[in-house]
């Protein structure tokens, strides 16, 4: 029986550390295809501060995730403002 629960308390540990890791960018770049920055559905930034190494913009798109320059940060809303007033004005 004290095996039991002590294999459960190592299982919640275990899975509650892996939680709090962090996906960090590791470099960046600052060329997308332009097909691909138009299917970014939201951005979030990333800063050396923090729990990673470095300032990127991470961009996703579906699953995938891109590691952007933070110098792309202006450049990105404007074409996703944009993109959603094309958007609204097909509708």
């Amino acid at each position: 029986m004290d095996l039991i629960v002590l294999g459960i308390l190592l299982c919640i540990a275990f899975s509650s550390a892996q939680g709090v890791t962090p996906r960090c960018c590791v470099e960046t770049t600052k060329r997308f295809p332009l097909d691909l920055l138009k299917k970014v559905n939201r951005y979030e930034v990333q800063t050396s501060s923090g729990a990673c190494t470095i300032d990127a913009l991470v961009l996703h798109v579906g699953d995938m995730r891109y590691c952007a320059t933070p110098k792309m940060e202006q450049f990105l809303q404007k074409l996703m403002k944009r993109m959603a007033r094309l958007k609204a004005s097909a509708v």
